[in-house]
This record gives structure tokens, sequence and C-alpha cells, in this order.
């Protein structure tokens, strides 16, 4: 869901290169060094959809008499999504390779959509040959949909898959509340099967219901109301909601039917109360679990209550 927001860096710039004929810099080869200065430049294309795109600077030289470097000068390119949005994209400079088919954008990049959504970070290599962008350095997107801050980005498949890297946070916007989803290894965007992966010491928190595993996969829609249909978790998988703890090896969660199912190695754990299980299964909007296996352990504790009795099962 937040692909879209950062994917001219890999979508607007590499469809120029298809037409090289016409955006190519032509260098004499007359034995002399020439230096390349050119102003006020403004590129017309158009994607593989038809859909169009700009490109203007106001000035592109040559880099230090090497013939296929050259700089661009505040480049502003334009493009027009399928969505009808139109994406635009800011950087103040941007070195490009032309023997290497790569273009390097540095320095305060802005990109911003007609729909409201804003992102920014300072660095990003995009190598329009392989259809790919590395980035090392923060970035932040928010917008409609919510906001997220990594600590780099890399990208394939023309935006389709999108890792931010290493520390990572993202908010997704739902109707009654918010899904806050962190992980210490990055979270991963595949918009071909519409998923978010968290890796690593992951936290998914809504209101006051928190799950902690390794790996979580979320499952989203374009509905504003509920965007995540379905969450997976995996690994020292953990569901606390303030009034009891139920932790297993592997977890799945409808939103549709807010019924969440935990399996391998059970426990739940409720006040003094410790059951054992194979399988629990919890209502998230009531509250209710029910353990199933075939041979349940469990153990009641003394209560608060004065002179109440100790059982046992």
């Amino acid at each position: 869901m937040f692909a879209f927001l950062i994917i001219a860096l890999i979508v607007i710039w590499p469809q120029f290169s298809q037409h090289k004929e016409k955006f190519s810099l032509a260098v004499p080869t007359n034995g002399k060094q020439t230096q390349v200065e050119m102003e006020n430049l403004r590129f017309f294309g158009m994607n593989n959809k038809k859909l169009p795109m700009t490109l203007n600077t106001p000035s592109v030289h040559q880099i230090e008499d090497i013939n296929d470097k050259v700089r661009m000068e505040k480049p502003v390119g334009t493009y027009q999504m399928s969505s009808g949005d139109v994406m635009t994209l800011t950087a103040p400079y941007a070195l490009i390779n032309q023997n290497q088919e790569q273009i390097f954008f540095e320095d305060r990049i802005n990109i911003k959509t007609d729909s409201g959504y804003i992102g920014k970070t300072s660095q990003v290599l995009c190598d329009y040959n392989q259809g790919t962008a590395d980035g090392d350095s923060p970035i932040s997107i928010s917008g409609p949909a919510g906001k997220l801050n990594a600590q780099g980005i890399w990208m394939a498949d023309k935006g389709n898959l999108i890792l931010f890297k290493k520390k990572a946070t993202a908010v997704i916007k739902n109707k009654k509340q918010n899904i806050t989803v962190s992980a210490v290894s990055g979270i991963q965007v595949d918009q071909s099967v519409k998923t978010i992966t968290a890796m690593d010491q992951v936290k998914v928190v809504q209101g006051n219901e928190i799950m902690t595993a390794d790996k979580a996969v979320l499952y989203y829609t374009d509905n504003k109301n509920d965007r995540i249909q379905r969450i997976e978790s995996f690994g020292h998988v953990v569901i606390d909601n303030k009034k009891q703890k139920i932790s297993g090896d592997k977890g799945i969660y409808n939103s549709q039917t807010k019924i969440a199912e935990i399996e391998g190695n059970v426990v739940i754990t409720q006040g003094g109360h410790k059951m054992q299980g194979n399988k629990a299964i919890i209502n998230m909007e009531t509250g209710k679990s029910e353990l199933i296996s075939d041979r349940i352990k469990g153990q009641l504790l003394p209560g608060d209550i004065k002179g109440e009795k100790n059982e046992a099962n």
C-alpha cells in the first residue's frame, strides 16, 4: 500500500531509457575533451500503459570530462499513475551514468501525489536496466492510508516488491483502530499478492491487543474500513489483550470474524491460571478463549480473596 509513493524512482526515469536516441547526450569524439552543457531541458515520454510523464531540469553538464557521466540540476519528474493521480518527484540533483544505466539521487528527495501522500529520503541509486532501486538513508512516508519509517529501501520488479530496510515501523489506518507494525530486520511489501511481511522481533499493536512473533505476514486490501484482512504469525507467537496471554508456535488472525487461532505448544495465562494444550481459539472482541487438546494440563493458583479454596485440574 506504500509502494506507489516512491515507485517514481524506478518507473519515471527508466521509461526514458526506452528512447535513448532521444534522451542520450551525444559527445563528439574528435580526440578533444568536450564539456557538455545544456539548459532548461524538458523531456516528454509515455509509459507502457500510454500514460504521460515529463522530466524537467534547469541544466545538465558533464562531470570532470567523463563522457558517460552527467549531472542533472534540480530535476523534477511527473508521472500520471493508472489511478489518475499525478506523482511529482524532486531532488537537488541527480548523477546519470549512461554506460551503466544508473541514476543516483541525493540530498532531500521528495515525492508527492495528488491524493496526499508524501515521501522523503536522501539517497537512492536506480538501475533502470535491472529495474531496481537501492538506498541506505532513512525514509519516511505519510498519507491517507498511514505512515512508515525505515532505515533504507530496496525495490525490484518496478516497485511491485519493496523492502523497507532494518528497523522499520508502519502505522496502518483503520476505521476503528489503527494498526502499528514494527520489526527489527525490515518490512517487505509485495504488491503482486498484497502482503506486508515484518521480520525479526515483530510487534503488532491494535488498541489493547499486542502480538509479538519472529515473523508476521499481513494480508491487506484497499478497504478503508478494514485494510488488514488476515495476519499470519510464526515463531514465539504471543497475544496479550491485557486480560490474558496466549503463546504458541504459529498464529492466524481473521479480521472479518475477529477470531485468532494459536497452534503448537499453546499456553494460556490468565491471572493465576495457566493452561496448556495443542490449539487455542480466541475471540478478540469478547476475550473468550477455548483450549483444544487430547490432554490438557492446567494449574490454578490461590486467589486474591481471603479464604478461597485452592483447586487443580
